[in-house]
This record gives structure tokens, sequence and C-alpha cells, in this order.
């Protein structure tokens, strides 16, 4: 397979192009793996976070690679997403899998003019390019992994990251010329808005019947008769869902704006 039937076959992976992958026979390379069964999770997850430091490529699971030869024994039986997903969660950072960074994919040969595939079942976990976000690291240890580390593909093989590769990762970040300053602070603005809300309370308690206020208890409320809400005149107008509600609705009016504007350009 040439590099440019590659490059398509990663980012639209089809029966036929994996058809042709695997009958080219053209081995491991750093942005393409072959496993002949699932990887136990953390393993899988180091595998995951090094395509997508490198720039993205895929695992194909149910092919086996002895001495630059590949054998596609398929797999016994496709697993579904969710299973996989929840084998990996913890040792992914969030945006990996939240944005479809890492998709998965089914083929089933019952039919094929290649013989060796025919019968046979495979799955495909692609793993996109997203350069403005690298580094990707682990947030948990795990059996084959560890927290904080920078993995990437060297060799056909994954590998904890140089300081000279770690630079090229991070140079592939600047070029693109993206800040996550912005989203940072926009979480610590909404943590410490959130915060505020809670120390104010949208409603005083009292008992009329009673001298003592603000008690509550279940035994005071049994003794000194039902307790009455009063608005808290100093509570906000907007409570914090309103207020987050209407920052969406602006939001997606800007999104818009966006899009008329680039679709006139």
């Amino acid at each position: 397979m040439h590099k440019e039937d590659f490059a398509r076959f990663v980012d639209e992976p089809t029966r036929e192009g994996l058809r042709a992958l695997l009958k080219g026979n053209s081995g491991e390379q750093n942005n393409l793996d072959f496993k002949f069964d699932w990887p136990e999770g953390s393993k899988l997850a180091k595998h995951i976070l090094a395509l997508a430091n490198y720039g993205g490529g895929c695992i194909v699971i149910g092919v086996e690679e002895i001495e630059d030869t590949l054998t596609p024994n398929g797999l016994k039986e496709i697993i579904d997403k969710t299973k996989i997903v929840k084998k990996i969660d913890k040792f992914l950072p969030g945006i990996l899998l939240a944005n479809d960074v890492v998709e998965l994919y089914d083929f089933s040969y019952e039919e094929s003019e290649y013989n060796k595939i025919k019968g046979k079942k495979f799955q495909i976990l692609v793993v996109s390019n997203l350069p403005k976000r690298v580094p990707f690291v682990s947030p948990n240890d795990g059996q084959s992994i560890k927290k904080n580390r920078i993995y990437t593909r060297r060799g056909m093989g994954t590998v904890e990251a140089s300081y000279e590769e770690i630079q090229s990762i991070l140079n592939r970040r600047i070029e693109t010329g993206y800040s996550s300053t912005k989203e940072m602070e926009l979480e610590t603005h909404l943590t410490q808005l959130k915060t505020l809300y809670g120390e104010i309370s949208r409603f005083h308690t009292f008992y009329p019947k009673s001298p003592l206020a603000e008690i509550g208890t279940k035994i005071s409320q049994g003794l000194l008769g039902d307790a009455v809400k009063q608005k808290n005149n100093f509570y906000p107008e907007e409570d914090y869902e309103a207020f987050i509600s209407k920052i969406i609705r602006k939001k997606k009016k800007r999104i818009e704006l966006d899009i008329n504007t680039f679709d006139l350009e």
C-alpha cells in the first residue's frame, strides 16, 4: 500500500482498504501496529498515547507479525467499543475519548478473493492527529504505563520519548498557533463562580411560631411548627444554571456567525 493510500485508509478505514493493507504485507510502521489480540488495558492505552503524540495512526487487531511476515489470523469475536473504552478510560486524558480522537472499526470478511482473510474478523483502532493538544500523557499508573510520561513511536515500537522527541512534539503544537490559556481561564472562572453561588442561600428558613430563627433540625421542626421559606433578597436574580444556559446560547450564536463568515469566503 502506497503512503497516500495508507493516509486515506487512516482517515476513512474501509473493508477494501484493510484487505489491501493485509495483502500488501507492508509490515509495521511507526504509525501502523499489528496485534494478534487485544492487549491488556494499560498497554493498549500506552500504544494509543504513543500514536497520538507521534501524529496519529492505527492498530490492527487480529493480525500476527513474525519476522516482518503478517499472518491474518482474525479474532474469535468482535469486542464491543464500550468494553474497550472501559479498559483504557482511566489511563487516557479525557479529550482523546471525548473528541472522537480514538475510533474503533469492525470488519468481517464472509467472502473475499483474498483467501487468507476469508471468513475472518478484524478490528481497527484509529488514532487521529491532534497536534494542537499534544503532548498526551496518562493521568494514572498501570501495569504497563506510568502517569505523566510522554510516549511516542520509534523503530516501529512504543517508547518513552527522548528529549529531542519531546521537543519535536512540542514544536508540532507551537506550529498550530493553539493556546489552551483561554480554555483554562474559562474552567477556573466557572469553578470559582460555582463556589461563590454555594456560599449564598437562595432562601432563608424561619419558624413564625417561635422566637428562635433559622433552626433546621427535624426535632426543632416538630416543636416549633411549620418552616417558612423566604426568598433571600441578596441572592442573584439569575442563578448559576440560568447563567450557563445564557452563555451557551451566546456561544452557539458566535459559532453560527463564524461558520457563515467562513462560507462567504
